[in-house]
């Protein structure tokens, strides 16, 4: 007699391009922008200092923008569950995820815009046009905003890595279509069986 301890197997159908090529690029720039903000760190030269931080500040923003598209395309476009039914808490707790990851991803680049205004600075759109300043100069401000940027990206990096390690977790244990159907390449693995 066969016995299976996870759900039939599910076909991986994939979720709508945008809204895989928005999660991908996200990811790129997400990791792209830490990457940058902490080579600073490294870096002695003003100029070069100076260079990868208006670099960050431009993946900031280009994350806002994909986070406004995949906001779109999620409401716009039906998109397949791969998952198959979770228990209650496993649901709630992914429900929670994700929209946290959802939260951090609009609120990161709105504190950075914040930060850069309060600084007096001014920021442009991929240097094409400017942006409006989103709070008056305020060098009082700027270390708020600065503590709230840092423990809002600690956040984000935590819910990352948990994103990432659930994705493994249905592709590698659940065996079922959740991470084949935001990766291209990817088949789900065949489900296990247990013979008696």
């Amino acid at each position: 007699m066969n016995l299976s301890s996870h759900p039939p197997p599910l076909i991986a159908s994939r979720k709508s391009a945008m809204v895989v090529w928005a999660h991908w690029i996200s990811a790129g720039a997400i990791s792209l922008a830490y990457g940058l903000v902490w080579s600073r760190e490294l870096v002695e030269s003003e100029n070069v200092r100076g260079t990868l931080l208006a670099l960050h500040r431009q993946l900031g923003l280009l994350v806002l923008l994909l986070w406004g598209l995949r906001l779109v395309a999620r409401r716009l476009m039906a998109q397949p569950d791969q998952g198959g039914p979770l228990p209650d808490l496993l649901r709630w707790g992914a429900a929670l995820s994700h929209g946290a990851l959802y939260f951090l991803l609009l609120a990161m680049p709105l504190l950075g815009w914040a930060m850069t205004s309060a600084q007096g600075h001014p920021i442009a759109l991929f240097n094409l046009f400017a942006l409006p300043p989103l709070t008056a100069t305020d060098p009082d401000l700027v270390d708020t905003l600065q503590d709230w940027h840092e423990w809002a990206s600690w956040c984000l990096l935590g819910l990352v890595t948990l994103h990432a390690l659930a994705a493994l977790w249905h592709h590698h244990v659940r065996r079922d279509g959740v991470l084949a159907s935001m990766l291209p390449f990817l088949q789900p693995l065949p489900q296990r069986r247990f013979d008696r």
